[in-house]
């Protein structure tokens, strides 16, 4: 067991060992608690989450080509590392590394199906698609025990059709909802290339523990205290990354390329704004840069996705030919009918749908959005 107090010489708040919890809560229950720390002020309570030891494991539940590659990232920093599969075949199959990435898993970072290693953690991210993202928050509430906890799942809840910051605080009311985003593949993240992340929180002590947590000597953390704009950039800009494969898959161009990359993003400002999110959220690293990084590189699945449906391939069989979960077509209806019922206009995702659902052809769709009435930009 790690001894805190030799990492706190710096704070001005009052740092208690093994003291009983039943003085301070409002049925006067509660065990001794390993630690207790009161901060002076706020500055102070970020000062301490700087200071939390390196030693204290993370865990990261998903397993996918992001959760591991995050993993991957972390454990240069890190003594170790909890990344949490679905289940022992996952493991199995995983064995020292996942299909997608280049690099292998490092001796610290241990694979495993059980949720009880968040007992021994100091923190813990999710990394799961957001079609798990329900279904994780309920299996690790028991062992939370009020440790941080982040996701890094981009896309909206199908259960409830929101963002995903409203199940979580539905389901952990006592927690602060942070979320993880940026222009990132995971490919070149566990290559530890250079890239930069958004961590958005509405608390901002959570905000700037977790970018500490994440900040690597390649991978540079940001804050914004928009949580609804951060995800609303992660989920859009999926959908419009299909669209720009679709254009690239018909034989477009640059010029086309650009229109889409534009345009999508006056759709996805337009969305956020009306959710309640801040203008100039779209003009960063979770909004501009995310929709930049997605719609140019095929590294993005989703504009795979839309290079297959080019071909006049249904949108059952392309999933299938992709082999990996398209956020971007899960979110699809969710964005549309948030979109409906906003009276927002979002035409090149509409057109999206309209494809992926057989109504009309590829080529059908650009020449509808090409045939719109003139709009002022």
């Amino acid at each position: 067991m790690i001894n805190l107090s030799q990492y706190f010489t710096k704070i001005k708040g009052e740092l208690y060992k093994n003291i009983s919890l039943a003085p301070l809560t409002w049925f006067k229950v509660g065990g001794p608690a390993e630690y207790l720390f009161i901060p002076k002020n706020k500055e102070d309570l970020i000062a301490f989450l700087k200071q939390y030891p390196a030693e204290q494991p993370k865990t990261i539940i998903g397993a996918g080509s992001w959760g591991s590659a995050l993993a991957i990232a972390l454990s240069d920093k890190f003594d170790q590392i909890f990344l949490i599969t679905k289940n022992k075949s996952a493991i199995d199959s995983l064995a020292n590394q996942h299909w997608a990435l280049s690099v292998p898993f490092g001796k610290n970072i241990s694979l495993t199906d059980n949720f009880n290693v968040i007992d021994k953690s100091s923190a813990v991210l999710i990394a799961t698609p957001s079609s798990s993202f329900n279904s994780v928050l309920d299996s690790i509430l028991p062992y939370l025990n009020m440790k941080p906890i982040a996701w890094a799942t981009k896309g909206l809840d199908p259960h409830t059709g929101g963002l995903l910051h409203e199940t979580f605080s539905q389901k952990l009311p006592n927690y602060h909802p942070c979320i993880i985003s940026g222009p990132t593949f995971a490919a070149e993240i566990a290559e530890k290339k250079p890239a930069a992340i958004v961590v958005a929180s509405m608390d901002e002590g959570t905000r700037e523990l977790w970018a500490n947590i994440i900040q690597t000597k390649t991978l540079r953390a940001y804050t914004n205290p928009d949580i609804v704009g951060v995800q609303v950039g992660g989920s859009v800009k999926n959908i419009l990354a299909i669209a720009a494969g679709i254009a690239n898959g018909l034989g477009f161009g640059a010029n086309t390329q650009a229109a889409l990359i534009t345009r999508g993003l006056a759709e996805m400002t337009r969305l956020g704004v009306a959710l309640g999110a801040e203008k100039i959220t779209f003009q960063g690293l979770s909004g501009m840069g995310d929709l930049i990084l997605t719609c140019s590189d095929d590294l993005s699945r989703n504009r795979r996705f839309g290079k297959e449906l080019a071909n006049n391939i249904n949108a059952e069989k392309a999933l299938k030919n992709i082999n990996a979960t398209v956020e971007g077509f899960s979110a699809l209806k969710l964005v549309i009918d948030s979109a409906n019922q906003l009276k927002i206009e979002m035409p090149i995702c509409e057109q999206v749908m309209l494809v992926t659902q057989g109504i009309k052809t590829p080529i059908d769709a650009v020449n509808e959005l090409l045939l719109r009435k003139t709009n002022q930009e």
